[in-house]
Protein backbone atom coordinates (compact mmCIF):
# COMPACT_ATOMS: atom_id res chain seq x y z
CA UNK A 1 0.00 0.00 0.00
CA UNK A 2 2.85 2.39 0.82
CA UNK A 3 4.57 1.94 -2.54
CA UNK A 4 1.25 1.98 -4.41
CA UNK A 5 0.28 5.31 -2.85
CA UNK A 6 3.66 6.90 -3.50
CA UNK A 7 3.69 5.62 -7.10
CA UNK A 8 0.26 7.15 -7.63
CA UNK A 9 1.44 10.51 -6.32
CA UNK A 10 4.58 10.37 -8.49
CA UNK A 11 2.46 9.55 -11.57
CA UNK A 12 0.25 12.55 -10.81
CA UNK A 13 3.29 14.81 -10.46
CA UNK A 14 4.67 13.61 -13.80
CA UNK A 15 1.34 13.60 -15.67
CA UNK A 16 0.52 17.19 -14.80
CA UNK A 17 4.16 18.37 -14.68
CA UNK A 18 3.60 19.83 -11.23
CA UNK A 19 7.28 20.36 -10.36
CA UNK A 20 10.71 18.75 -10.58
CA UNK A 21 13.42 17.59 -8.18
CA UNK A 22 15.40 20.83 -8.52
CA UNK A 23 12.59 22.93 -7.05
CA UNK A 24 11.95 23.74 -3.40
CA UNK A 25 8.42 22.83 -2.35
CA UNK A 26 6.34 24.43 0.38
CA UNK A 27 3.88 22.00 2.00
CA UNK A 28 0.81 23.66 3.51
CA UNK A 29 0.61 21.69 6.76
CA UNK A 30 -2.51 21.72 8.92
CA UNK A 31 -1.76 18.52 10.83
CA UNK A 32 -4.71 16.68 9.31
CA UNK A 33 -4.40 13.36 7.48
CA UNK A 34 -4.19 14.87 3.99
CA UNK A 35 -1.41 17.37 4.65
CA UNK A 36 0.58 14.95 6.84
CA UNK A 37 0.51 12.30 4.10
CA UNK A 38 1.58 14.93 1.56
CA UNK A 39 4.55 15.98 3.70
CA UNK A 40 5.75 12.43 4.31
CA UNK A 41 5.16 11.25 0.75
CA UNK A 42 7.12 14.12 -0.85
CA UNK A 43 9.88 13.67 1.73
CA UNK A 44 10.11 9.93 1.01
CA UNK A 45 10.12 10.59 -2.76
CA UNK A 46 13.22 12.73 -2.33
CA UNK A 47 11.88 16.22 -2.95
CA UNK A 48 13.34 19.33 -1.28
CA UNK A 49 10.55 20.43 1.04
CA UNK A 50 9.73 22.90 3.77
CA UNK A 51 6.40 23.40 5.49
CA UNK A 52 4.14 26.13 6.78
CA UNK A 53 1.55 25.88 9.53
CA UNK A 54 -0.90 28.72 10.15
CA UNK A 55 -2.69 28.90 13.47
CA UNK A 56 -6.01 30.61 12.73
CA UNK A 57 -6.85 30.76 16.46
CA UNK A 58 -10.44 29.76 15.71
CA UNK A 59 -10.75 26.58 17.79
CA UNK A 60 -9.08 27.48 21.09
CA UNK A 61 -7.02 24.62 22.59
CA UNK A 62 -7.55 22.52 19.48
CA UNK A 63 -5.72 25.12 17.38
CA UNK A 64 -2.84 25.10 19.85
CA UNK A 65 -2.77 21.28 19.73
CA UNK A 66 -2.53 21.36 15.91
CA UNK A 67 0.40 23.78 15.95
CA UNK A 68 2.30 21.72 18.51
CA UNK A 69 1.70 18.54 16.50
CA UNK A 70 3.06 20.13 13.30
CA UNK A 71 6.13 21.45 15.11
CA UNK A 72 6.93 18.01 16.55
CA UNK A 73 6.28 16.25 13.22
CA UNK A 74 8.63 18.52 11.29
CA UNK A 75 11.28 18.32 13.99
CA UNK A 76 11.15 14.52 13.84
CA UNK A 77 11.58 14.41 10.06
CA UNK A 78 14.05 17.29 9.75
CA UNK A 79 11.72 19.55 7.77
CA UNK A 80 12.02 23.33 8.09
CA UNK A 81 8.72 24.69 9.42
CA UNK A 82 7.35 28.23 9.22
CA UNK A 83 4.59 28.96 11.75
CA UNK A 84 2.24 31.95 11.82
CA UNK A 85 -0.56 33.04 14.13
CA UNK A 86 -3.31 35.15 12.56
CA UNK A 87 -6.39 36.91 13.90
CA UNK A 88 -8.96 35.79 11.33
CA UNK A 89 -11.95 37.38 13.08
CA UNK A 90 -10.33 40.81 13.10
CA UNK A 91 -9.22 40.53 9.45
CA UNK A 92 -12.68 39.45 8.28
CA UNK A 93 -14.35 42.24 10.21
CA UNK A 94 -12.04 44.84 8.68
CA UNK A 95 -12.49 43.53 5.12
CA UNK A 96 -16.16 42.45 5.26
CA UNK A 97 -15.36 38.81 4.49
CA UNK A 98 -16.67 35.48 5.70
CA UNK A 99 -14.39 33.49 8.01
CA UNK A 100 -13.66 31.00 5.23
CA UNK A 101 -12.84 33.71 2.67
CA UNK A 102 -10.74 35.74 5.09
CA UNK A 103 -8.75 32.75 6.32
CA UNK A 104 -8.03 31.68 2.75
CA UNK A 105 -6.87 35.17 1.73
CA UNK A 106 -4.53 35.38 4.69
CA UNK A 107 -3.16 31.87 4.16
CA UNK A 108 -2.21 32.39 0.53
CA UNK A 109 -0.78 35.81 1.27
CA UNK A 110 1.54 34.21 3.82
CA UNK A 111 2.42 31.27 1.54
CA UNK A 112 3.43 33.68 -1.24
CA UNK A 113 5.98 35.32 1.05
CA UNK A 114 7.85 32.12 1.93
CA UNK A 115 10.93 31.34 -0.22
CA UNK A 116 9.85 28.32 -2.30
CA UNK A 117 9.31 27.52 -5.98
CA UNK A 118 5.95 25.78 -5.60
CA UNK A 119 3.17 25.81 -3.01
CA UNK A 120 1.79 22.30 -2.43
CA UNK A 121 -1.72 21.89 -1.02
CA UNK A 122 -3.19 18.57 0.08
CA UNK A 123 -6.45 18.55 -1.91
CA UNK A 124 -7.54 15.00 -2.71
CA UNK A 125 -9.84 13.31 -5.21
CA UNK A 126 -12.45 13.23 -2.43
CA UNK A 127 -12.23 17.03 -2.12
CA UNK A 128 -12.66 17.29 -5.90
CA UNK A 129 -15.74 15.09 -5.87
CA UNK A 130 -17.36 17.05 -3.04
CA UNK A 131 -16.65 20.29 -4.94
CA UNK A 132 -18.18 18.90 -8.15
CA UNK A 133 -21.35 17.87 -6.29
CA UNK A 134 -21.51 21.26 -4.58
CA UNK A 135 -21.07 23.13 -7.89
CA UNK A 136 -23.62 20.91 -9.59
CA UNK A 137 -26.15 21.60 -6.84
CA UNK A 138 -25.69 25.37 -7.28
CA UNK A 139 -25.62 25.24 -11.08
CA UNK A 140 -22.39 25.19 -13.04
CA UNK A 141 -20.66 24.68 -16.38
CA UNK A 142 -17.85 22.46 -17.55
CA UNK A 143 -15.23 24.26 -15.45
CA UNK A 144 -17.28 23.76 -12.29
CA UNK A 145 -17.70 20.06 -13.05
CA UNK A 146 -13.92 19.75 -13.49
CA UNK A 147 -13.65 20.96 -9.89
CA UNK A 148 -10.20 21.67 -8.39
CA UNK A 149 -7.40 21.72 -11.01
CA UNK A 150 -4.15 19.78 -10.39
CA UNK A 151 -2.21 23.03 -10.66
CA UNK A 152 -2.84 26.76 -10.87
CA UNK A 153 0.01 29.20 -11.32
CA UNK A 154 2.61 28.09 -8.74
CA UNK A 155 0.14 26.06 -6.66
CA UNK A 156 0.43 22.26 -7.07
CA UNK A 157 -1.82 19.49 -5.77
CA UNK A 158 0.07 16.16 -5.81
CA UNK A 159 -2.72 14.21 -3.99
CA UNK A 160 -5.42 15.27 -6.45
CA UNK A 161 -5.95 11.69 -7.72
CA UNK A 162 -5.81 9.98 -4.29
CA UNK A 163 -8.93 9.45 -2.20
CA UNK A 164 -9.26 10.28 1.49
CA UNK A 165 -9.46 6.55 2.31
CA UNK A 166 -6.15 5.96 0.48
CA UNK A 167 -4.56 8.77 2.46
CA UNK A 168 -5.65 7.33 5.78
CA UNK A 169 -4.56 3.82 4.80
CA UNK A 170 -1.13 5.16 3.78
CA UNK A 171 -0.64 6.83 7.17
CA UNK A 172 -1.83 3.68 8.92
CA UNK A 173 0.77 1.61 7.07
CA UNK A 174 3.46 4.12 8.08
CA UNK A 175 2.25 4.12 11.68
CA UNK A 176 1.87 7.89 11.49
CA UNK A 177 -0.70 9.74 13.59
CA UNK A 178 -2.49 12.96 12.60
CA UNK A 179 -4.90 15.42 14.16
CA UNK A 180 -8.59 15.77 13.34
CA UNK A 181 -10.40 19.09 13.04
CA UNK A 182 -13.56 18.59 15.11
CA UNK A 183 -15.58 20.80 12.76
CA UNK A 184 -15.06 18.17 10.04
CA UNK A 185 -17.26 15.81 12.06
CA UNK A 186 -20.21 18.19 12.07
CA UNK A 187 -22.86 18.66 9.37
CA UNK A 188 -23.01 22.44 9.81
CA UNK A 189 -21.00 23.04 6.63
CA UNK A 190 -22.26 22.09 3.17
CA UNK A 191 -19.11 20.15 2.27
CA UNK A 192 -19.45 18.02 5.41
CA UNK A 193 -23.09 17.22 4.58
CA UNK A 194 -22.02 16.06 1.13
CA UNK A 195 -19.18 14.00 2.63
CA UNK A 196 -21.29 12.36 5.34
CA UNK A 197 -24.62 11.93 3.54
CA UNK A 198 -24.30 12.14 -0.25
CA UNK A 199 -21.07 10.22 -0.86
CA UNK A 200 -22.15 7.07 1.07
CA UNK A 201 -25.38 6.89 -0.96
CA UNK A 202 -23.52 7.18 -4.26
CA UNK A 203 -20.94 4.60 -3.17
CA UNK A 204 -23.88 2.30 -2.45
CA UNK A 205 -24.86 2.69 -6.11
CA UNK A 206 -21.32 2.34 -7.45
CA UNK A 207 -18.59 0.77 -5.31
CA UNK A 208 -16.01 2.15 -7.76
CA UNK A 209 -17.41 5.67 -7.45
CA UNK A 210 -14.08 7.50 -7.17
CA UNK A 211 -12.39 5.44 -9.88
CA UNK A 212 -15.27 6.27 -12.24
CA UNK A 213 -15.17 9.91 -11.17
CA UNK A 214 -11.41 10.14 -11.83
CA UNK A 215 -11.94 8.79 -15.37
CA UNK A 216 -14.73 11.31 -15.95
CA UNK A 217 -12.57 14.16 -14.67
CA UNK A 218 -9.80 13.24 -17.13
CA UNK A 219 -12.28 13.43 -20.02
CA UNK A 220 -13.83 16.67 -18.82
CA UNK A 221 -10.44 18.31 -18.29
CA UNK A 222 -9.39 17.29 -21.79
CA UNK A 223 -12.51 18.90 -23.26
CA UNK A 224 -12.00 21.97 -21.09
CA UNK A 225 -8.41 22.41 -22.29
CA UNK A 226 -9.49 22.15 -25.93
CA UNK A 227 -12.27 24.70 -25.52
CA UNK A 228 -10.01 27.05 -23.57
CA UNK A 229 -7.36 26.88 -26.30
CA UNK A 230 -9.99 27.67 -28.93
CA UNK A 231 -11.27 30.54 -26.79
CA UNK A 232 -7.76 31.94 -26.33
CA UNK A 233 -7.27 32.02 -30.10
CA UNK A 234 -10.69 33.60 -30.59
CA UNK A 235 -9.94 36.20 -27.93
CA UNK A 236 -6.69 37.19 -29.61
CA UNK A 237 -8.51 37.45 -32.94
CA UNK A 238 -11.59 39.34 -31.68
CA UNK A 239 -10.18 41.72 -29.05
CA UNK A 240 -7.77 44.61 -29.58
CA UNK A 241 -6.98 47.34 -27.05
CA UNK A 242 -9.68 45.92 -24.74
CA UNK A 243 -12.36 46.37 -27.44
CA UNK A 244 -14.21 43.48 -29.09
CA UNK A 245 -15.00 43.17 -32.79
CA UNK A 246 -18.69 42.23 -32.73
CA UNK A 247 -18.77 41.07 -36.37
CA UNK A 248 -16.18 38.42 -35.53
CA UNK A 249 -17.70 37.58 -32.14
CA UNK A 250 -21.06 36.93 -33.81
CA UNK A 251 -19.56 34.18 -35.95
CA UNK A 252 -18.19 32.20 -32.99
CA UNK A 253 -19.89 29.14 -31.58
CA UNK A 254 -21.59 30.17 -28.30
CA UNK A 255 -19.32 27.81 -26.31
CA UNK A 256 -16.25 29.65 -27.61
CA UNK A 257 -17.79 33.14 -27.55
CA UNK A 258 -18.86 32.75 -23.92
CA UNK A 259 -15.34 31.71 -22.91
CA UNK A 260 -13.86 34.66 -24.78
CA UNK A 261 -16.29 36.93 -22.92
CA UNK A 262 -15.25 35.30 -19.64
CA UNK A 263 -11.62 36.06 -20.39
CA UNK A 264 -12.50 39.68 -21.19
CA UNK A 265 -14.46 40.00 -17.92
CA UNK A 266 -11.53 38.62 -15.90
CA UNK A 267 -9.14 40.96 -17.71
CA UNK A 268 -11.28 43.89 -16.54
CA UNK A 269 -11.79 42.53 -12.98
CA UNK A 270 -15.54 42.17 -13.57
CA UNK A 271 -17.80 39.47 -12.15
CA UNK A 272 -17.87 36.29 -14.22
CA UNK A 273 -21.51 35.20 -13.93
CA UNK A 274 -24.00 33.54 -16.27
CA UNK A 275 -26.12 36.70 -16.22
CA UNK A 276 -23.21 38.90 -17.32
CA UNK A 277 -22.06 36.45 -19.99
CA UNK A 278 -25.58 35.94 -21.41
CA UNK A 279 -26.40 39.67 -21.39
CA UNK A 280 -23.16 40.55 -23.17
CA UNK A 281 -23.81 37.78 -25.69
CA UNK A 282 -27.22 39.30 -26.47
CA UNK A 283 -25.93 42.81 -27.10
CA UNK A 284 -23.12 41.43 -29.27
CA UNK A 285 -25.81 39.94 -31.51
CA UNK A 286 -28.28 42.84 -31.33
CA UNK A 287 -26.25 45.92 -30.35
CA UNK A 288 -27.14 48.01 -27.31
CA UNK A 289 -25.69 48.33 -23.83
CA UNK A 290 -25.65 46.46 -20.54
CA UNK A 291 -25.12 47.91 -17.06
CA UNK A 292 -22.54 45.45 -15.72
CA UNK A 293 -21.73 47.31 -12.51
CA UNK A 294 -22.87 50.46 -10.75
CA UNK A 295 -21.14 52.94 -13.07
CA UNK A 296 -19.85 50.72 -15.89
CA UNK A 297 -21.61 49.71 -19.09
CA UNK A 298 -20.75 47.24 -21.82
CA UNK A 299 -21.72 48.96 -25.08
CA UNK A 300 -21.97 47.36 -28.54
CA UNK A 301 -22.43 49.64 -31.55
CA UNK A 302 -20.73 50.34 -34.87
CA UNK A 303 -19.21 46.85 -34.79
CA UNK A 304 -17.31 47.46 -31.53
CA UNK A 305 -17.84 46.17 -27.99
CA UNK A 306 -16.29 48.37 -25.35
CA UNK A 307 -16.50 49.26 -21.67
CA UNK A 308 -17.73 52.76 -20.83
CA UNK A 309 -18.06 54.66 -17.57
CA UNK A 310 -21.45 56.29 -17.07
CA UNK A 311 -19.91 59.73 -17.70
CA UNK A 312 -18.46 58.52 -21.01
CA UNK A 313 -21.76 56.90 -21.89
CA UNK A 314 -23.67 60.13 -21.39
CA UNK A 315 -21.35 61.88 -23.82
CA UNK A 316 -21.15 59.07 -26.41
CA UNK A 317 -22.83 59.75 -29.75
CA UNK A 318 -25.59 57.45 -30.91
CA UNK A 319 -25.95 57.38 -34.66
CA UNK A 320 -28.73 59.65 -35.96
CA UNK A 321 -31.58 57.68 -37.53
CA UNK A 322 -33.76 59.05 -40.32
CA UNK A 323 -37.19 57.44 -40.26
CA UNK A 324 -38.19 56.77 -43.87
CA UNK A 325 -41.47 54.96 -43.19
CA UNK A 326 -42.70 51.67 -41.79
CA UNK A 327 -39.98 49.37 -40.50
CA UNK A 328 -37.69 48.49 -37.62
CA UNK A 329 -34.89 50.77 -36.36
CA UNK A 330 -32.25 50.25 -33.70
CA UNK A 331 -31.28 53.21 -31.51
CA UNK A 332 -28.87 52.45 -28.70
CA UNK A 333 -30.44 49.74 -26.62
CA UNK A 334 -33.93 50.21 -28.09
CA UNK A 335 -35.76 48.64 -31.01
CA UNK A 336 -38.36 51.00 -32.50
CA UNK A 337 -40.91 49.57 -34.94
CA UNK A 338 -42.89 52.07 -37.04
CA UNK A 339 -46.15 51.36 -38.86
CA UNK A 340 -48.03 53.73 -41.21
CA UNK A 341 -51.72 53.01 -41.75
CA UNK A 342 -54.99 54.68 -42.74
CA UNK A 343 -56.68 56.11 -39.69
CA UNK A 344 -60.03 54.81 -40.97
CA UNK A 345 -58.73 51.27 -40.42
CA UNK A 346 -58.50 51.90 -36.69
CA UNK A 347 -61.85 50.90 -35.26
CA UNK A 348 -61.71 53.04 -32.16
CA UNK A 349 -62.79 56.38 -30.75
CA UNK A 350 -60.18 59.13 -31.04
CA UNK A 351 -59.82 59.54 -27.29
CA UNK A 352 -58.77 55.89 -27.03
CA UNK A 353 -56.17 55.95 -29.81
CA UNK A 354 -53.36 57.17 -27.56
CA UNK A 355 -54.25 54.54 -24.97
CA UNK A 356 -54.12 51.79 -27.62
CA UNK A 357 -50.66 52.77 -28.76
CA UNK A 358 -49.32 53.81 -25.34
CA UNK A 359 -48.97 57.42 -26.57
CA UNK A 360 -46.79 56.25 -29.47
CA UNK A 361 -48.87 57.59 -32.37
CA UNK A 362 -49.19 60.82 -34.36
CA UNK A 363 -50.74 62.34 -37.47
CA UNK A 364 -48.22 61.45 -40.17
CA UNK A 365 -49.47 64.16 -42.56
CA UNK A 366 -48.47 66.84 -40.04
CA UNK A 367 -44.78 65.95 -40.33
CA UNK A 368 -43.01 68.77 -42.17
CA UNK A 369 -39.26 68.06 -42.33
CA UNK A 370 -39.11 64.28 -41.82
CA UNK A 371 -38.74 62.30 -38.63
CA UNK A 372 -35.32 61.87 -37.07
CA UNK A 373 -34.21 60.02 -33.92
CA UNK A 374 -31.09 61.22 -32.13
CA UNK A 375 -29.88 62.04 -28.64
CA UNK A 376 -31.57 64.84 -26.73
CA UNK A 377 -30.07 68.28 -27.24
CA UNK A 378 -29.59 70.76 -24.43
CA UNK A 379 -32.51 73.18 -24.25
CA UNK A 380 -35.03 70.94 -26.04
CA UNK A 381 -38.65 71.59 -25.13
CA UNK A 382 -41.97 69.99 -26.04
CA UNK A 383 -45.60 71.02 -25.68
CA UNK A 384 -47.32 67.74 -24.91
CA UNK A 385 -50.88 66.90 -25.94
CA UNK A 386 -53.44 68.57 -23.69
CA UNK A 387 -51.00 71.03 -22.12
CA UNK A 388 -50.89 74.78 -22.63
CA UNK A 389 -47.18 75.09 -21.73
CA UNK A 390 -43.83 73.72 -22.89
CA UNK A 391 -41.84 71.24 -20.82
CA UNK A 392 -38.08 70.71 -20.65
CA UNK A 393 -37.22 67.43 -22.38
CA UNK A 394 -34.29 66.95 -20.01
CA UNK A 395 -36.53 67.26 -16.95
CA UNK A 396 -39.11 64.88 -18.42
CA UNK A 397 -36.47 62.23 -19.10
CA UNK A 398 -34.84 62.69 -15.69
CA UNK A 399 -38.23 62.16 -14.07
CA UNK A 400 -39.18 59.10 -16.13
CA UNK A 401 -35.87 57.18 -16.23
CA UNK A 402 -33.21 56.15 -13.73
CA UNK A 403 -29.76 57.58 -14.35
CA UNK A 404 -28.27 54.64 -16.25
CA UNK A 405 -31.25 54.47 -18.68
CA UNK A 406 -31.58 58.17 -19.55
CA UNK A 407 -29.17 58.08 -22.48
CA UNK A 408 -31.37 55.45 -24.14
CA UNK A 409 -34.62 57.44 -23.88
CA UNK A 410 -36.15 57.79 -27.35
CA UNK A 411 -36.65 61.38 -28.55
CA UNK A 412 -38.07 61.95 -32.05
CA UNK A 413 -37.72 65.18 -33.98
CA UNK A 414 -39.47 66.77 -36.94
CA UNK A 415 -36.53 68.80 -38.14
CA UNK A 416 -35.41 70.68 -35.03
CA UNK A 417 -38.74 70.38 -33.20
CA UNK A 418 -39.27 67.62 -30.65
CA UNK A 419 -42.46 65.75 -31.53
CA UNK A 420 -42.14 62.76 -29.18
CA UNK A 421 -40.55 61.95 -25.81
CA UNK A 422 -40.60 58.34 -24.60
CA UNK A 423 -42.79 57.90 -21.56
CA UNK A 424 -44.87 61.03 -22.24
CA UNK A 425 -46.08 60.98 -25.85
CA UNK A 426 -46.24 63.40 -28.78
CA UNK A 427 -46.38 67.15 -29.05
CA UNK A 428 -49.73 68.90 -29.48
CA UNK A 429 -49.00 69.95 -33.09
CA UNK A 430 -48.92 66.35 -34.43
CA UNK A 431 -51.68 64.84 -32.30
CA UNK A 432 -54.50 62.71 -33.71
CA UNK A 433 -57.71 64.66 -34.55
CA UNK A 434 -61.01 63.87 -36.34
CA UNK A 435 -59.36 65.13 -39.54
CA UNK A 436 -56.44 62.68 -39.36
CA UNK A 437 -56.10 60.52 -42.47
CA UNK A 438 -52.71 58.80 -42.03
CA UNK A 439 -51.65 57.40 -38.68
CA UNK A 440 -48.04 56.74 -37.70
CA UNK A 441 -47.85 54.36 -34.74
CA UNK A 442 -44.75 52.81 -33.24
CA UNK A 443 -43.61 50.50 -30.47
CA UNK A 444 -40.46 50.75 -28.36
CA UNK A 445 -38.80 47.80 -26.68
CA UNK A 446 -35.51 47.12 -24.97
CA UNK A 447 -33.18 44.87 -26.95
CA UNK A 448 -32.22 43.08 -23.73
Amino acid sequence: MIEHFEDKVKQTIDKYMLFNKSERLLVCLSGGADSVSLLLCLKRLGYDICACHINHQLRGEESERDQYFCEELCKKHGVELFTYRIDVHKYCSEHSLSIEEGAREQRYSIFAGIPADKICTAHTLSDCFETTVFNLARGTGLKGLCSIPPKRDNIARPLIRCTRNEVEEYLSQLGQEYVTDSTNLEDEYTRNRIRHNVVPVLEGINKSLFQSYAQSIDILEQDQRFLDNCADKAFDDCFTDNCGKTDKLKTLDPAIRDRAIMKWLKQNSLAVSSNNINSIGQIILNNGKFNISKELFVVCDHGIMRLLHIDELANSNYEQINVSGSGEYIFGNKRITFNISDFDEINCEIENVHKMFANCCLDYDKIINGLVIHKRKEGDKIRLVGRDFCSSVRKLINKAFVLEKRSDAVVIYDGDEVVFVEGYGVCDRVKITPDTKCLLSFTIEDII
